[in-house]
């Protein structure tokens, strides 16, 4: 096991990692709003991973290029190539929370008044958890209005600790960003988190809880966990201590993950909620398991948005609608395995053979 570690932590230092790439060339990006608790660099980009007291807020418009494909995100390498580089095209900080909700208000207006909020996992820098928002956001064609929490992960793979500390340490700015929403008037918003990024989510889901905010969790349609870095027991208390959870309530694991198995052996505990196999334990719970672990790509901790494969089926009619089905009943739509174990549903998803 040591061996691994040490082969991960090599892997992790080859591998490019982003950067903020601006550019006035390519076409108009679609508006990200960001409200993050990492502290602002000299450019008033908040890419550092210093903890900062209170919510910064800004917005970034990110244009995806023509040459996109699915599962793919390229960051410049030098200078920006808009026809093949995710880019920034535009950008605004805010130095209150009136200008904030206010162009927050005029987006959610156009869209429904829905919003979807992506909170970032493990070892992510500012630039790679807001693109990876934007690939999502076009991939799956996300509608309502896109808006990234950037909690102050130290972006590496040997700060694990740091960012653990920091997912505690986030909750308050989160819970700040989840009313700044209300107020602007979003009438739905759906939460994704990735990784570390769902510790993050249900410690804030539950203060909240605790403090009694129904005026902000009744606007929540629906919480997507992707690869949740969380121990059984600490979600089941979490979940318990919210009392009714959001609905729809979406797990998404895969016992293949190689970030679940090195959190595991960090942990001492092999089973995280992300690669959970005994569906029993949460049979009190009104959630639903999507087992991924068939389109693995990578390392296999992100599997929703890198595979091509499961974005293409994904994205068939009805879909999404299926795999959350109250009655958990399989469905024409999508080739997978149905299994109920009272309150909580696991499915399995299986590629199409052609």
């Amino acid at each position: 096991m040591f061996y691994r570690v040490l082969l991960l932590v090599a892997l992790a230092a080859c591998t490019p990692r982003g950067e903020l790439g601006f550019t006035q060339a390519a076409a108009p990006g679609r508006s990200i709003f960001v409200g993050t608790t990492r502290a602002f660099d000299a450019n008033g980009d908040p890419t550092l991973f210093e903890r900062a007291e209170t919510l910064g807020l800004a917005r970034y418009d990110v244009a995806i290029p023509p040459e996109h494909l699915p599962g793919e995100i390229t960051y410049p390498k030098g200078e920006v190539d808009p026809q093949t580089d995710f880019a920034v095209t535009g950008k605004r900080n805010y130095t209150d929370d009136p200008a904030f909700r206010g162009d927050l208000a005029r987006q959610l207006a156009r869209n429904g008044g829905e919003a979807v909020v992506f909170v970032h996992g493990y070892n992510t820098n500012f630039a790679e958890g807001l693109y990876r928002l934007a690939q999502l956001g076009q991939d799956f064609e996300v509608p309502g209005v896109l808006v990234s929490y950037s909690w102050p992960s130290r972006g590496t793979v040997a700060g694990y600790a740091y960012d653990r500390d920091s997912a505690l340490f986030a909750r308050d700015g989160l819970e700040s960003l989840l009313k700044e929403l209300r107020l602007a008037g979003a009438r739905r918003i759906n939460i994704i988190a990735h990784s570390m990024g769902s510790s993050v989510t249900m410690e804030t889901l539950r203060q909240m809880a605790i403090a009694g905010d129904r005026a902000t969790l009744d606007r929540l349609s629906g919480v997507i966990l992707i690869s949740p870095d969380l121990d059984v027991d600490v979600f089941r208390n979490l979940a318990t201590r919210m009392g009714k959870l959001p609905e729809p309530f979406v797990i998404f694991t895969s016992q293949k993950d190689k970030a679940l198995q090195l959190s595991g052996w960090i942990s001492g505990e092999p089973a995280r909620l992300g690669n959970l196999q005994d569906v029993s334990e949460l049979a009190d719970l009104k959630v639903t398991l999507v087992d991924v672990g068939a389109f693995n790509t990578g390392e296999g901790h992100f599997n929703v948005g890198n595979s091509p494969a499961l974005i293409a089926l994904m994205n068939r009619a009805g879909a999404a609608e299926a795999l959350v089905a109250s009655d958990g009943s399989p469905s024409g739509l999508l080739p997978m395995v149905v299994l109920s174990v009272r309150n909580v549903t696991q499915i399995v998803l299986r590629p199409v053979i052609q």
